[in-house]
Formats: structure tokens, sequence, C-alpha cells
């Protein structure tokens, strides 16, 4: 009884340490989203929109640049290595996203979402889904949540660095290091 217990409790655990790792899901629109507004004392919603292009460093993928309104969205992308459904091996894809910015003075707001894994291995497609569009069996779960931990993990880096870059008075250069 104490062995059946124990594994009952061990599951559970290993279940809510996952839990915590996986990107957020908005309720609303059942899409993993991350979004959030910074105040930035002192900032106008000009300066503010300037500092906005700092964060698409490709400048590539721009879906909407309207400096009047302070609005700025971009299509962003990062490479994911993850484990293939042959034990040992792994894959490589990358995931896709968009980013909308709004400015105001002092303030701006950031909505992070649209994301979807691509590779010519098999394109698991959104992230939302419990299982790839190619199939669990192209795409392992394994790689599955490998890919969606990893999302959670640039989102992160990626939110960090926006608020560096979108807080830094005087618009200085930002050291952002070379460890990423």
């Amino acid at each position: 009884m104490k062995i059946v217990f124990s594994f009952i409790i061990g599951l559970a655990m290993a279940f809510a340490s996952q839990a915590q790792t996986l990107p957020p899901i908005d309720t609303t629109t059942k899409k993993i989203t991350y979004s959030g507004v910074v105040t930035v004392d002192g900032a106008t919603q000009a300066v503010l929109f300037k500092r906005t292009h700092s964060l698409n460093v490709s400048g590539s993928g721009i879906l909407a640049d309207k400096p009047a309104d302070g609005y700025y969205s971009y299509k962003g992308q990062f490479p994911v290595t993850y484990h293939a459904p042959q034990p040992g091996l792994m894959h490589n894809g990358t995931v896709t996203y968009t980013v909308v910015i709004a400015c105001k003075d002092g303030r701006y707001k950031y909505v992070i979402t649209g994301f979807v894994h691509s590779s010519d291995k098999g394109n698991g497609g959104e992230l939302e889904k419990s299982i790839p569009a190619c199939n669990k069996y192209v795409l392992s779960m394994q790689g599955w949540g490998d890919i969606k931990k990893l999302t959670a993990a640039e989102m992160e880096k990626l939110i960090a660095n926006m608020k560096v870059v979108m807080g830094n008075p005087e618009d200085k250069p930002v050291n952002v290091g070379n460890d990423w």
C-alpha cells in the first residue's frame, strides 16, 4: 500500500512540476499568450515607439509600423532542437510567433502569441494543441513537450530583453552579453 501511495504522489509531483514550465494559455483566445503592461516613467510615446524597433533585431517580418498610433508588430522566430521519435536522435525546427507592442506616454503593452512549429521532418503546427499536427509518430510527444518548454524559456528571455530595451534611459546601447 505504501508503494502505491508513493507512486501516486510521485506522479502528481511530476505533473505539477511539468505544468509550471509550460507556456501560459489565454482563457479567452485559448492561445499561448504572453502579455503585460509595463510602466516606464518619463518616457513619451514617441521615445517608446522608437525603442520598439530595437526589439526586432533582424528588421524582417514587420507586420505593422504605425508611429502616430504607437503601434508596432513583427513576426519573430527561433530555432528548436527536440527529441525525435527514434531513440537517441534529435530533430531541428523553427517556432514562429507574433509580437505586438502598443505604446502610450509612460507605458507600453506587449502581446506575444501565434506560436507555430515547423520543420522539414514534420510540422507540429500550433503549440496549443495537445498532439502535434503531423501526429505523434512523426513528432514524438517528448519532442512536442521539448518544443513547448523551449518556447517558454525563449519567451522569458525575450520579455526580459524587452524590459531592458524599453526601459533604457537616454537610449544608450544595451550590453546584452554573449551567452545567448
